[in-house]
């Protein structure tokens, strides 16, 4: 009985746990879609939009397709940047004296933000990922040059 009891508490103390872990898996965000999906809509007539990262199940068959990524993932991010320091001046232009102060507009900018750099993320997280991959393989497969490469950007000052 003792057991069963222990068994009981341990199952209902590791819980809790098991609970935050598959939420954290299951697509944790800052902000709720709608907020995120407002203030993209928002920040469009002054910032534009950018499209969701394209850097998904990433597979490289040489180096030259790995070369033409990286392109395309630096320019993605400098969209991103671009982008997020015009929201961010946005933010900036409705929370000056004057502008209404009950005005959701710099709250759901500001998730607008926060998607843009998931972006960035998950788009720097799948090709370097889809990278190591390209540069395990090329390191015994004979028909692969050998990738020595970097598949991560670095990162410089205080911005990691």
């Amino acid at each position: 009985m003792r057991i069963f009891l222990a068994a009981v508490a341990f199952s209902a103390a590791a819980s809790p746990c098991v609970a935050q872990h598959h939420a954290a898996d299951d697509g944790y965000r800052v902000c709720a879609a709608e907020q995120t999906e407002q203030g993209r809509t928002i920040v469009r007539a002054a910032c534009g939009d950018i499209g969701a990262s394209g850097f998904r199940s990433m597979s490289f068959a040489s180096q030259a397709e790995l070369e033409s990524a990286r392109a395309a993932r630096e320019a993605y991010m400098q969209s991103i940047e671009t982008y997020a320091a015009c929201v961010s001046g946005f933010i900036e232009a409705q929370q000056r004296p004057g502008a209404p102060a009950d005005s959701l507009a710099p709250d759901q900018a500001a998730c607008a933000h926060s998607w843009a750099e998931e972006q960035a993320t998950e788009a720097v997280r799948n090709f370097g990922r889809a990278c190591i991959d390209f540069s395990n393989r090329s390191m015994t497969d004979a028909s692969l040059s050998p990738w020595s490469g970097e598949c991560y950007p670095a990162v410089s000052g205080n911005n990691g």
